[in-house]
């Protein structure tokens, strides 16, 4: 009987990866599906979250009016360190629910990865391009009534 049981405890232990990597896989694959997609409803923002949005976007458009070919290093590193900076404010402050959280973080996540592809290579288009599909994302996902994601 003891030897049964072994077995059967073994069987168990056995079988118990691959489900929990397919509910694992499921609630990645859930996750990524609702923080990718437009929700029915515009996530709700804080003052904080629009204050450093809106900075971010005033950031970028100044890359944009310089157009890549035409910038410095000094200015391409400083609006990308104030766009970094934004982020950060935004991360410390963060208080939104999960689902939310989640879709903000795709973008900020964006945001931090153009910004230092910009500061490394201050000529870089798909680096601002990068960045203002960001913006366009997070006008579309959040309710934020004075952000405007076409070009001020």
């Amino acid at each position: 009987m003891y030897s049964a049981s072994v077995a059967f405890v073994f069987f168990l232990l056995a079988s118990l990866p691959a489900p929990i990597a397919l509910a694992q896989q499921h609630a990645h694959q859930a996750s990524r599906a609702t923080t990718s997609a437009v929700p029915p409803q515009r996530y709700a923002t804080d003052a904080i979250l629009r204050e450093q949005m809106r900075a971010i976007r005033k950031n970028v458009l100044a890359l944009e009016h310089h157009g890549s070919g035409n910038i410095t290093k000094e200015l391409a590193t400083q609006l990308a360190d104030q766009i970094t900076g934004h982020v950060n404010t935004i991360i410390v402050n963060c208080k939104l629910p999960p689902d939310a959280d989640a879709a903000l973080h795709n973008i900020i996540g964006s945001l931090l990865q153009n910004a230092s592809a910009l500061k490394a290579h201050p000529g870089r288009n798909d680096a601002v391009a990068g960045m203002r599909t960001a913006l366009d994302q997070y006008a579309r996902m959040f309710d934020d009534p004075a952000f405007s994601h076409s070009k001020d």
